[in-house]
């Protein structure tokens, strides 16, 4: 599973202000609402945090969906230390597994990730011959898939991720730089220590700005130079709840809107719209 996109689906179930956390199921529909089916499940502790999640179909866009898995939290006190991730759909039922490590200020210092799987044997020469199910170890193992490491400033902001030893993909570091007001104004992208993006954010009061500057020699003092940008625009009511969000290229053109629906201070209902501002998809949220 992409684990970008992983953070993504966790960081979209807490997006509304809730003034108590309930267990929720969302349905999702492919347009209007019709054919839907129950796509993710949410369960909470007796101190707010989640305990468990399952999605089984979900999808952040109508092209871009995530792999369906069970996922169970553990915590220590009010710290998140594990969670266990189980695939049901996969061949082998593959798992994986996240500890997560903090220092005494309660920061969070290192997050390892794990996956259980059956693995291709050391042994196999590889040539023309197709792959079967001989080729791999008949026992699943679990192994070290990244290990991240997170360094903070004076203010208690993270200002660095680095997986050194291995990690999913060649995105292995990162920097974040805040204004005075500690909100994110640059975050930084490396291969070890070879640069591969910047992206660098504006802030309005209804939004921000955002663009990515893949050269680095390129020296960009102001927002007028930059050769293009997002704009991600907000509508929210006056409990802080996001009513709309939108996202349009420097030209206008849109990339997607969210509409979203709150009753008693909680997300109800929310439609996606897709550049051509066709209904995607819609989430139905049900509260127990």
């Amino acid at each position: 599973m992409n684990k970008l996109l992983f953070l993504i689906i966790f960081i979209s179930s807490l997006i509304s202000c809730q003034e108590k956390k309930s267990d929720f199921k969302i349905t999702q529909f492919e347009g209007t609402e019709k054919n839907g089916q129950i796509s993710k499940e949410v369960k909470y502790n007796d101190n707010g945090q989640i305990k468990f999640a399952k999605l089984t179909g979900f999808k952040t866009t109508k092209y871009i969906s995530s792999a369906d898995f069970e996922e169970t939290y553990f915590y220590k006190d009010t710290l998140l230390i594990k969670t266990l991730i189980y695939y049901p759909n996969s061949i082998d039922a593959d798992s994986a597994r996240t500890e997560y490590r903090y220092n005494n200020k309660n920061q969070l210092i290192e997050r390892a990730q794990y996956d259980y799987k059956k693995r291709l044997k050391k042994t196999l020469e590889f040539g023309d011959c197709l792959i079967d199910s001989t080729d791999y170890e008949p026992q699943a193992t679990w192994k070290l898939e990244s290990r991240i490491e997170y360094k903070y400033d004076d203010a208690g902001r993270k200002i660095e991720y680095y997986a050194p030893e291995t990690h999913w993909d060649s995105q292995n570091h990162y920097y974040y730089e805040y204004n005075s007001q500690d909100c994110l104004i640059k975050e930084t992208s490396l291969n070890d220590n070879k640069l591969i993006w910047e992206k660098h954010f504006d802030y309005l009061e209804n939004g921000y700005d955002y663009f990515y500057n893949r050269l680095p020699i390129t020296k960009i003092e102001n927002k007028s130079d930059w050769p293009y940008f997002y704009k991600v625009r907000y509508v929210k009511d006056n409990k802080g709840n996001i009513l709309e969000e939108s996202e349009k290229g420097k030209d206008g053109t849109l990339n997607y809107r969210i509409i979203r629906e709150f009753k008693n201070n909680r997300i109800i209902n929310e439609k996606r719209y897709n550049r051509n501002n066709d209904l995607e998809l819609t989430y139905i949220y049900d509260y127990e």
